[in-house]
């Protein structure tokens, strides 16, 4: 391990020695823009993950208490969810693409963008949820059928907290996986003919676009500084709901303590 991390710190600082002072100059000063275009991407994962996680609890609940309806639905959406959406959503494009504008507008970029993200990562969310739902005891449910707890009561005293560790599980999952769809759709060359799906602002087109242009340096700066948010995040966010999530929301221990 430590010969490992040798090698890394004596190639990092090699990379850094390599690199000319007017080049790192350009990318610092590139940098306030460049975490501006994170943040926009940073908006777009929060607006897939709202709605994966809306999906999730509306659909997931519905088939964890309706066998018959999940016993059809259910391989549909493994079905999907097994297939890579890059590889479909092209279809999508083409069949829908027609029907639009000659040239894709800001609205449209945005839709298709989000939708391949949607696509690639609701199911971490859903199938958390509908695990955990099926995972509550039935000492539980009884309860609210047997005094008669609305619906959204029930969501919010039981159903979400007693599936909180799995939703801790599949939100972390479909923001990361959130990522690779935005890396794809921001800058797509010919997706369709001689179409370009590519969005005015975001950091992964920038990488994207860098890369296919060969301009391997900036790619490898907004990689550098997306890394490093994404450390304080995973620090920050995951593991301390993680840690929160098997010290407070085991609903088990509701049992022995009733």
């Amino acid at each position: 391990a430590w010969i490992f991390l040798i090698f890394i710190g004596y190639s990092s600082i090699h990379v850094i020695l390599s690199v000319p002072h007017s080049q790192w100059a350009v990318y610092l000063s590139q940098t306030p823009n460049l975490l501006y275009q994170m943040g926009v991407d940073y908006i777009r994962v929060i607006v897939v993950t709202i709605v994966s996680f809306v999906f999730a609890v509306s659909l997931g609940y519905y088939l964890a208490n309706h066998k018959k309806v999940s016993t059809i639905s259910l391989p549909i959406i493994q079905t999907v969810s097994a297939f890579p959406a890059p590889a479909y959503f092209p279809l999508i494009f083409a069949i829908t693409a027609p029907f639009l504008v000659h040239n894709l507008s800001s609205v449209e970029t945005e839709l298709y963008v989000m939708l391949l993200c949607f696509l690639g990562t609701f199911y971490y969310v859903f199938f958390g949820f509908w695990v955990g739902v099926r995972a509550i005891p039935t000492e539980f449910l009884e309860v609210t059928r047997n005094y008669k707890i609305g619906f959204f009561t029930k969501m919010r005293r039981i159903v979400l907290p007693a599936t909180f560790p799995y939703l801790v599980t599949g939100l972390s999952s479909t923001i990361n996986s959130a990522w690779g769809g935005l890396a794809v759709g921001e800058f797509w060359p010919h997706i369709y003919g001689n179409q370009t799906l590519q969005v005015h602002t975001g950091m992964m087109r920038v990488i994207s676009e860098g890369l296919a242009n060969g301009n391997m340096g900036i790619a490898a700066w907004t990689s550098l500084l997306f890394a490093i948010v994404v450390g304080v995040y995973s620090i920050v966010f995951t593991r301390n709901l993680m840690d929160l999530a098997r010290k407070k929301y085991v609903i088990e221990e509701g049992i022995y303590a009733a």
